[in-house]
């Protein structure tokens, strides 16, 4: 007796076999140009939130900001036509300085010390003879030097800012004089005028009594 043939079981389908593991592409380096536009647009993406954020807290305010920005704007486009330099202003030039003549430091040594000799001494002769002409003699100018130093008044430091040629031969010598009188202190300008020869022929000073009594 025959036996029926055995049938066959039908093979799975195949399919692609997959990794457990997952697949990770490497990324892209990027090089310094890429860095350095990342961190531009960062930026640029930081000042953008900032600028809506100011904007809003001052939205109640913009009526009054617009109006202060129109006067400030009116402010100063008016200070430039007043204070702005002109067209055909001459140009500002430091002339160049002259160590002082020796009768300047002399007159300047005679009132640091009291001392009218040196004074006078520095002055030219037609300055002296404009002196005795206005009542001050040499006695005049010690009794006055005298009545400074009863008084406290001390000259601390001579700066001198510069000295300039004079067209004829002169010169002309700025100071700005340090003095103190008990506790106050006070700088004060001194401005001395030589003739050719360097003798003084003119002082202006607040401390210059002898110049207020010409």
């Amino acid at each position: 007796m025959s036996q029926p043939p055995a049938q066959q079981t039908p093979a799975p389908p195949s399919y692609p076999v997959q990794s457990p593991y997952p697949y990770y592409a490497q990324p892209l380096r990027v090089g310094p140009a890429g860095r350095f536009a990342r961190l531009m647009r960062l930026l640029l993406r930081r000042v953008l939130y900032g600028m809506v954020l100011l904007g809003r807290s001052l939205r109640p305010y913009a009526l009054t900001l617009v109006v202060a920005f129109v006067l400030l704007s009116v402010i100063g486009w008016m200070s430039w036509q007043l204070w702005g330099p002109k067209p055909g202003d001459p140009g500002f030039t430091r002339a160049e300085s002259i160590p002082p003549a020796p009768a300047v430091l002399n007159y300047l040594q005679g009132r640091k010390t009291f001392n009218a000799d040196l004074m006078w001494d520095s002055f030219s002769t037609e300055y002296q003879t404009a002196r005795l002409n206005a009542g001050a003699s040499k006695a005049t100018l010690q009794s006055q030097a005298n009545i400074e130093k009863n008084m406290g008044l001390v000259y601390n430091r001579y700066d001198y800012i510069g000295g300039i040629p004079l067209d004829d031969g002169g010169s002309m010598y700025f100071y700005a004089v340090q003095v103190s009188l008990q506790s106050q202190r006070a700088k004060v300008p001194l401005i001395i005028t030589a003739n050719p020869d360097g003798k003084i022929i003119n002082i202006i000073s607040p401390l210059d009594r002898l110049s207020q009594n010409n």
